[in-house]
């Protein structure tokens, strides 16, 4: 018998997590850049992570050739506003207040994955932590954080005119 009550959990698991990772696609999807990138959301171990596929007009330097430093660093902060957001209680679109990224070894001519690890979620703010690598998740190329900031509510209005 437990084994049909495990089997349900891990159905279950299974299915909250697919659920999870459609969400974070619906967040992916939203904004234009990542549409751009191709990133894709997956289900992982450790939660969602972000897929960035191989694509040769990624290349910064031919010579290596290594993916540009402006794709990672776009995928960092892609990763963490999609985190910061999907923990968000009232879904609100956050505005990056600040990144410090560090480029740890080239970025081959491959696929790239982050996953984003919420350091602190506010009622105004979040800081989120990524770390991107390239087939082994222990040798990372990138990391980075980034600080995002939450609109209040009477905010809302008066960022609507903005451009």
């Amino acid at each position: 018998m437990s084994d049909n009550v495990s089997s349900a959990q891990a159905s279950a698991d299974s299915q909250v997590g697919k659920n999870e990772c459609t969400a974070w696609q619906t967040l992916l999807q939203r904004i234009p850049y990542s549409g751009h990138l191709g990133l894709e959301a997956q289900q992982c171990d450790a939660g969602i992570l972000i897929h960035l596929p191989y694509r040769e007009a990624f290349i910064g330097n031919f010579m290596l050739p290594a993916l540009h430093g402006g794709v990672i660093g776009a995928l960092i902060e892609i990763t963490a506003r999609v985190a910061a957001q999907r923990e968000d209680t009232q879904t609100r679109c956050p505005r990056i207040l600040g990144s410090n990224i560090n480029y740890l070894r080239s970025a081959q001519a491959q696929p790239t994955f982050a996953i984003a690890e919420i350091v602190r979620q506010g009622r105004r703010t979040s800081l989120v932590q990524v770390s991107c690598w390239q087939g082994d998740k222990t040798a990372p190329i990138a990391s980075g954080r980034v600080q995002l900031l939450f609109a209040t509510s009477g905010a809302n209005q008066d960022d609507s005119h903005e451009g």
